[in-house]
């Protein structure tokens, strides 16, 4: 079954798949693809990151992009739309998907060490087109 809206059903899948593959567009026009930690709230992806990565780099000249949630069953979310870059304080987004990939003892420790890469920043994607494969409803 297609779909094109995300039903109680897509919600769950992403809320328990790992990774969301997020595609970018690189200065030649050429696809620049990233496996990334992820929370699903509000309708919207949000992605954290540093300033200095090629996908942040990337979002900064062109906001477009899509990605893709998927599970070795078949089911598949792709999304596709226009970033909202925040560069401010992300502290709290950051930590809430830090915690949702990390176990209670090992989140302070990581959160310092990812910190200590750079400046955090969030991507922010509110999918404009939503495809959606294998499911049931």
């Amino acid at each position: 079954m297609a779909g094109n809206e995300i039903t109680p059903a897509v919600e769950q899948f992403l809320g328990e798949q790992s990774n969301l593959i997020l595609a970018t567009i690189r200065r030649d026009g050429g696809p620049q693809l990233s496996p990334v930690w992820y929370v699903w709230r509000d309708g919207a992806f949000y992605i954290s990151t540093t300033k200095s990565t090629v996908k942040w780099l990337n979002l900064v000249r062109d906001q477009r992009c899509s990605g893709i949630v998927d599970s070795p069953a078949g089911q598949y979310v792709y999304v596709s739309g226009i970033a909202e870059l925040d560069d401010g304080d992300v502290y709290d987004t950051t930590l809430e998907i830090v915690k949702r990939y990390k176990n209670e003892d090992e989140i302070e420790a990581y959160m310092e060490s990812i910190y200590r890469e750079g400046h955090r920043t969030i991507i922010r994607l509110a999918p404009h087109r939503i495809v959606s494969r294998n499911f049931t409803e």
